[in-house]
């Protein structure tokens, strides 16, 4: 079992730190963030846990990880994910759950692949025997996981990967807090730091749009930074920048969003008042009519009456469900404008524009 470890450093004079969460397997997204924020050993770099499991290249994200680490510059913390993957491999009452895991919880990740990899899904094996297996092919994975540590205490600035409780003991927060708190940043704090989290997607907080940009709450003292990574259709690998600089102290953020740019080839005008989100945990909805391209839904929960794309309703157990973090926004644009596009759905294409998800007719862009 895992011990919470706490950390306490101090640093003086000009400093740059770099801050990144929820890594979850995507290699690529990492080495290109850092390269795009020009990271060097000078800098601190944190990294907020949850850079395991979901991705298709976990094994070789950790071996990454553990080669930074081994810089004086770079704290690596634990998340939720990490926890799980140590008490899945070396708790023998959880074996039964790998199988769980393995169709529910994450599609992508280290369990799969050596499950995978060690030709276990072949049906020959008990599942303490997978256990082991997978256990002992990760041996020096899970052995450094195991020993991270929870929260990092540097300067006035307090990072733990999901929040911490309403006290001013902040160590004394249970684990399960720690790193799998859920809506830290409507709960807050009591701690004169600024504490930094990651753990919930950023997207989530935004009431009427699609956004997975980093969220910094002076009066709060809190800043969130999950970009969505791993476990959002719509989600970015986000960087927040801290720089000391005369003692003052500058907040600036970077992302990577790895997806492709297209022109805008005529004038699009649309006239709406309002947007609508489907967003978690209300998916669920009502068809009200039902239409070629999209269909009139009611969510309940949210009191939303909004325009869905049928390729994004489906069916379960007799209820109907968005299949994710929905717009019924359309997009106004001008000849020669970028947007970035998400996907395309018949005569409609899901597309990011200045900032903004939303629909466009497919006629309107080069593709």
């Amino acid at each position: 079992m895992i011990t919470p470890r706490h950390l306490v450093k101090t640093i003086t004079g000009q400093y740059r730190i770099i801050v990144i969460s929820d890594i979850h397997g995507h290699l690529d997204r990492f080495q290109a963030l850092l390269k795009k924020v020009k990271y060097t050993p000078e800098d601190y770099l944190i990294i907020l846990g949850d850079f395991v499991e979901k991705g298709d290249q976990v094994i070789e994200t950790i071996h990454y990880v553990q080669e930074l680490s081994k810089r004086d510059r770079v704290f690596v913390l634990m998340g939720n994910c990490e926890w799980a993957l140590d008490a899945l491999l070396t708790i023998p009452e959880l074996a039964n759950q790998i199988q769980g895991y393995l169709k529910r919880v994450s599609s992508n990740g280290c369990i799969r692949e050596v499950y995978h990899r060690l030709h276990l899904d072949q049906g020959h094996e008990t599942m303490l025997g997978i256990q082991k297996q997978i256990a002992d092919y990760l041996r020096d994975e899970i052995a450094f996981i195991s020993h991270l540590p929870v929260t990092l205490k540097l300067n006035q600035f307090l990072f733990v990967h999901a929040g911490i409780e309403k006290r001013k003991d902040y160590k004394n927060s249970s684990l399960s807090s720690l790193l799998e708190m859920k809506y830290f940043y409507h709960q807050g704090h009591l701690l004169d730091d600024m504490v930094i989290v990651g753990h919930l997607p950023t997207s989530n907080y935004y009431p009427n749009q699609i956004c997975n940009d980093i969220i910094i709450d002076e009066k709060k003292k809190i800043i969130c930074i999950d970009g969505g990574t791993g476990v959002k259709s719509i989600s970015q690998l986000n960087a927040l920048i801290i720089e000391s600089k005369d003692g003052v102290i500058h907040y600036s953020q970077e992302y990577v969003q790895p997806l492709p740019y297209h022109h805008v080839i005529s004038d699009v005008e649309i006239y709406q008042n309002e947007k609508h989100k489907i967003a978690y945990p209300h998916f669920e909805v009502e068809v009200i009519k039902k239409g070629e391209e999209f269909s009139e839904c009611y969510q309940k929960e949210t009191q939303q009456y909004l325009k869905i794309k049928n390729e994004f309703l489906y069916k379960r157990h007799h209820q109907t469900y968005c299949l994710d973090d929905y717009t019924d926004y359309f997009i106004s644009a001008k000849k020669g404008d970028l947007v970035k596009v998400i996907g395309i759905y018949s005569h409609y294409a899901y597309v990011i524009h200045q900032g903004e998800v939303g629909w466009i007719d497919v006629k309107c862009i080069n593709l």
